[in-house]
């Protein structure tokens, strides 16, 4: 699906329920929307591969239609994670906040050759593709983190991690894929104390796909995935 297909599912899903805000105006990448309405935003965001969240205003109408913004919430740098900090920070305002401002940018799906060449040619992963779209990626020490980061992100499902002379993470194909980056992240953190300088070795399946995602492929836990 490309970036104005999403765009224009967004807009035709939720600038409806745009409460008024006396003229205010507002354009895409940013939408206004209730704030009993963001939980499914967010969802609605991990359903179309929509990850690059910036920020969320939190909003106050004033008798005259137009709006205070009480807080601001920024995301951090890793991108995987913004949309669960997101849903973390909407779920612990939606009893005194009105409305919601989302900054955010739209990407057409990245189809199967643009995703290869980007992770043949980063320098940091310099992956190898087999033909039969295995992946495998070698760095050291804390590089490791990043590279399950970058593979993750680019629908590479993780089957083993391991660490030269040292131990192996089985990976199944049960979890999903925020599970998958969860628990492949915590194993590399855990391996590198005890290994600061080792040698990762990573391997994985890259995965053909279009948005609409199915569940298990959103950038969200289960327990802010479900409805």
């Amino acid at each position: 699906m490309d970036a104005s297909t999403k765009q224009r599912l967004l807009q035709q899903e939720f600038e409806a329920l745009c409460p008024c805000t006396g003229g205010v105006p507002w354009a895409p990448p940013e939408l206004l929307i209730p704030a009993s309405q963001a939980p499914e935003f967010l969802r609605r965001l991990a359903e179309l591969d929509i990850a690059l969240l910036y920020g969320v205003d939190l909003l106050e109408l004033q008798p005259d239609h137009s709006v205070l913004v009480k807080d601001t919430r920024q995301f951090g740098k890793d991108r995987t994670l913004r949309l669960t900090e997101a849903a973390r920070f909407v779920q612990s305002h939606l009893a005194t906040s009105e409305a919601m401002l989302f900054s955010y940018d739209v990407s057409d799906d990245i189809p199967w050759s643009e995703r290869a060449s980007i992770l043949r040619e980063k320098p940091s992963l310099r992956a190898q593709l087999t033909s039969g779209n295995q992946v495998h990626v070698t760095v050291t020490g804390a590089a490791a983190l990043q590279a399950a980061v970058d593979l993750v992100w680019h629908h590479v499902r993780l089957v083993q991690v391991s660490v030269v002379r040292g131990e192996t993470l089985e990976l199944t194909g049960d979890s999903g894929r925020y599970e998958q980056l969860e628990q492949t992240t915590a194993w590399i953190r855990d391996v590198l104390t005890g290994m600061p300088d080792g040698q990762f070795y990573l391997m994985g399946t890259m995965l053909p796909y279009t948005s609409p995602l199915p569940e298990d492929q959103w950038l969200l836990p289960s327990d802010l995935a479900r409805t």
